[in-house]
């Protein structure tokens, strides 16, 4: 039988390889194998809620945040999880949340920004996706690579010129 660690690997690979229900299924094993790991918890939560099993999500994101109050992954886990169901009020907390603990987490900046356009707050909108446009381009270690910001500022002043005349 895999260690918790390799299949949590495992799961992780097929995760982000988009082959949901096998990494459900690995996952669910490296949570079987550690029980106390809000990793392999959170990543399930992440794969269960890919596939919209949102509630079942949400019980194993929440069983995460029990696990580690201060693994910043499963709160903007768990914040896209509200996030899909309209909960706003509780997306907007758990992004704030995975924030505190992580300034530096480009997805929980990411997924506020899209939170903040969906809410009509563009100016929160604007901060939150050029710090995760910065965020993202360094740890893909293409700091100041040309064209990042520009191209978000187009779009973002398409979005703000369509508000305006809308």
């Amino acid at each position: 039988m895999e260690e918790a660690e390799a299949l949590l690997a495992r799961g992780e690979r097929l995760l982000e390889a988009g082959e949901l229900q096998a990494a459900e299924a690995v996952l669910r094993e490296a949570v079987a194998q550690d029980p106390r790991s809000a990793r392999a918890h959170s990543k399930l939560g992440a794969a269960l809620a890919r596939q919209g099993k949102y509630e079942e999500a949400e019980s194993v994101l929440r069983r995460a945040v029990e696990l580690d109050p201060r693994y910043a992954p499963a709160y903007t886990n768990l914040g896209a999880v509200y996030h899909e169901q309209g909960r706003v009020e509780e997306a907007l907390q758990a992004y704030r949340r995975a924030l505190e603990l992580d300034p530096e987490s480009w997805i929980a900046h990411q997924n506020l920004a899209a939170l903040y356009k969906r809410l009509g707050e563009y100016g929160s909108f604007v901060r939150h996706m050029k710090q995760a446009t910065r965020l993202m381009a360094r740890a893909q270690g293409s700091e100041g690579r040309a064209g990042c910001l520009p191209g978000v500022l187009l779009v973002l002043l398409a979005l703000l010129g369509r508000r305006a005349t809308g």
